[in-house]
């Protein structure tokens, strides 16, 4: 067979030509190799080093007293054994500075532990369910090693206890904030010695004890700590002005930090008012707040005076904005929600957030995602607590439903717009809006709609959850849908399984068969992607027969195509050549139909999945040593994906394409080939590309008896294997075995 015909060109349009592939001759464009007779394998470590990670919050600005708790928490420190994980667990009530005194304790200390500072709300005492164990782990590994593709949370864990073994020269110290039982904290701890996990909780979580962990409860500030924060904060000569008032001010206050913040805040704000006047009105505030909850201890009735006080105090159009946003179920706001919710301008929505936030009501939240959605804030638990009660007493009768469904319309309209602009390919459905968001939020790129999505995940579950509970069934299907971008490339199994089994459900209720097809589809990549072969194929022969009893195409072509590929991941090439072969005669059929009606999207689209569809039946082809079809089949969609600039595809089936070249008796261009492959991998691919273009050179190379070369290139694609995939690994661990 005579080999393709190799020039100065790279993949991508190129002017019309004639070029040999495959034996054949085809004009216009084609995947060619550089003459690369002096090229080296350049292997870069799984993508990128990522930064060491730090994410304690900021200290407030203002700090007093705590010095012995601090001095105490060193010294515990100092006495714990190094060469175990150390366990600090700090309890008080809500206000009194738990998280505050831990991050500072950490940062005191964060020479001693140089592989970072990890920082989780376990949501302990929030509004829906606390964090999972899962959500957590996909979040520390995603912080220090980028890339890993876990399918459990036992798999999460044991990839985050190795990962924290890895150096033990670099330890990690962890908070976990608002933890309610001991169970949370266990399953997070690292692996190795040497590091520190600091949890805190307003119970002692007393279980703990047992596994080696120092109790630390944090008290309440006593009255000279009130007064001396007071006097740091308001000045030393007002509070001197009026020492029995700010005395009283503390005592009301309940030495809590939080309901000191509040009540100081609403002085500074007045700073003509007399501290008398502020102690008349929490007298009375405390009078009422002890009718109406009898209940409440002295800490709670506390900070819930302090929250009145200064809610009173808030302009009419802020007070509704705090009690709405404290009825939600998001994890945090920002500008764009509040917007939606509100009926505001973006601009007006960004002042009254200001001004909620002076009001200490809710407290800026510092994130790496302010890039994707602007300054973003949160609520401390006791003041959401506080704004869904004022919610609960004052909004009218259909405000609940309306505020709630405001604030779904705006997570469906912005995901779908993220959606569409990060995977424009995905199937485009219906979407119900009752309030679409005034000023909707534009994306520029694909990139910029991605990050958007990541920076929402937490609030997206949420939104599917809230929708659940609320038996909006459209919404949960829909919300589902927009998520397939972000969980094709986050490989977030948590996410994908547990938003998938409650859309699947709503879009059957609903009916709707071309939901049900979508969910289903997806559901079983994700099932697939996660190992679970056999699900994955059960939920694609459902796929297939609905949609034969639809009537739907494009659903058979994708549903054939996705049983080839996962029985070909399963390591059944002959089961899944023939399904492939139906697959891309179904695909072929779709291009020509869109070719006749004109239609150049649906025409671009279907002839992309061809090619996809090729170049997994070359890969079935090569297991199955049917050579020369295989060559055929990868030429073409090399071709193909070259000319759509799908440049991570076209490396990866010119990987495959020369291995099966080399198969074909060709091993001179197929190493070439594999080579370009590589290093087009090596620039562009994530690391699994990259890995797999290693393997499938060093294939090539055992087949001619290179072992040595071979058995270098297996070792280069194990070390990024090793960092995000164990099944990937332990085969090309196999390969090296074999080769002795």
């Amino acid at each position: 067979m005579t080999g393709p015909h190799l020039a100065d060109a790279t993949p991508g349009p190129a002017a019309a030509h004639s070029n040999h592939v495959a034996g054949n001759i085809t004009n216009g464009t084609s995947v060619q190799a550089h003459t690369i007779s002096h090229v080296h394998v350049h292997v870069h470590e799984a993508g990128f080093t990522a930064p060491t990670p730090r994410q304690l919050l900021p200290d407030p600005g203002a700090w007093t007293d705590r010095m012995d708790d601090l001095a105490s928490l060193t010294a515990t420190l100092d006495r714990m054994a190094p060469e175990t994980v150390r366990v600090i667990a700090i309890s008080g009530p809500g206000g009194v500075g738990k998280t505050t005194l831990a991050g500072r304790f950490l940062r005191r200390h964060h020479e001693r532990f140089p592989g970072g500072a990890l920082y989780a709300d376990l949501r302990g005492y929030a509004l829906g369910r606390p964090a999972s164990t899962a959500e957590i782990l996909t979040r520390f590994l995603h912080a220090m090693r980028p890339g890993i593709r876990a399918t459990t949370s036992e798999e999460l864990g044991a990839w985050w206890r190795s990962v924290t073994s890895d150096d033990p020269d670099r330890p990690v110290c962890v908070l976990l904030d608002n933890a309610t039982d001991a169970h949370q904290v266990k399953a997070l701890l690292p692996g190795g010695p040497g590091h520190l996990v600091v949890t805190t909780s307003r119970q002692p979580l007393a279980e703990l004890a047992g596994h080696g962990a120092v109790l630390h409860r944090l008290l309440p500030f006593d009255a000279q700590a009130s007064l001396s924060y007071l006097s740091l904060v308001l000045g030393a000569d007002r509070v001197a002005g009026d020492r029995r008032a700010a005395a009283r001010i503390a005592s009301l206050c309940g030495g809590l930090p939080l309901a000191l913040t509040v009540a100081v805040n609403t002085l500074a704000s007045r700073p003509e008012q007399a501290l008398g006047e502020l102690t008349t009105a929490l007298c009375g505030t405390h009078s009422a707040v002890h009718t109406d909850r009898p209940v409440l201890d002295r800490q709670e009735a506390a900070m819930t005076a302090a929250f009145d006080i200064r809610y009173a105090a808030l302009p009419t159009t802020a007070a509704a904005v705090y009690r709405r946003l404290g009825h939600l179920f998001v994890l945090d706001v920002d500008v764009a929600l509040t917007a939606a919710v509100s009926g505001l301008t973006r601009q007006t929505a960004a002042q009254v957030l200001q001004v909620l936030c002076a009001a200490q009501l809710i407290e800026a939240r510092p994130t790496p995602d302010t890039a994707a959605r602007g300054p973003v804030y949160q609520f401390h638990d006791t003041a959401r607590e506080h704004a869904r009660r004022l919610f609960a007493q004052e909004a009218a009768a259909d405000e609940p439903a309306r505020v709630l469904r405001q604030a779904l319309d705006f997570y469906l309209y912005t995901a779908t717009r993220a959606e569409r602009r990060a995977a424009p390919t995905h199937r485009l459905l219906d979407r119900d809006y009752l309030y679409p968001p005034l000023e909707p939020l534009e994306f520029a790129d694909a990139e910029g709609a991605l990050g958007w999505l990541k920076a929402q995940r937490d609030n997206l579950r949420a939104a599917i959850e809230a929708a659940v509970t609320a038996r909006i069934d459209s919404m949960v299907w829909q919300l589902t849908h927009t998520l397939w971008p972000l969980l094709r490339a986050t490989h977030d199994y948590d996410l994908w399984d547990a938003t998938h089994r409650l859309a699947l459900g709503a879009a059957r209720r609903c009916e709707n068969v071309m939901a049900e097809l979508e969910i289903l589809a997806t559901w079983a990549i994700g099932l697939r992607s996660a190992g679970q072969h056999a699900d994955a194929l059960e939920a694609f022969g459902q796929l297939l027969h609905l949609a034969r009893t639809a009537c739907d195409a494009r659903a058979e072509a994708h549903a054939l195509h996705e049983l080839g590929a996962t029985h070909l991941a399963a390591h059944h090439p002959h089961v899944a050549e023939r399904f492939l072969r139906q697959a891309r005669e179904h695909r072929a059929r779709l291009v020509t139909a869109a070719e006749a009606s004109g239609d150049e999207d649906a025409r671009i689209t279907f002839q992309r999945s061809v090619a996809i569809t090729g170049m997994c039946l070359g890969d079935a082809l090569t297991q199955l040593d049917w050579a020369a079809p295989a060559v055929e089949i990868l030429a073409d969609a090399c071709q193909t994906l070259t000319a759509l600039r799908d440049r991570l595809d076209a490396a990866r089936a010119t990987a495959l394409y020369g291995y099966a070249l080399t198969l074909n008796g060709d091993p001179a261009t197929g190493e070439e080939y594999g080579r370009w492959a590589v290093e087009e991998c090596d620039r562009i691919g994530p690391p699994r590309s990259q890995a797999r273009s290693l393997e499938l050179l060093g294939q090539s190379l055992q087949t001619t008896d290179r072992r040595g070369e071979a058995a270098a290139l297996y070792a280069d694609a194990l070390s990024i294997y090793d960092r995000v995939s164990p099944s990937d690994a332990n085969r090309v661990r196999r390969r090296l075995l074999d080769l002795g």
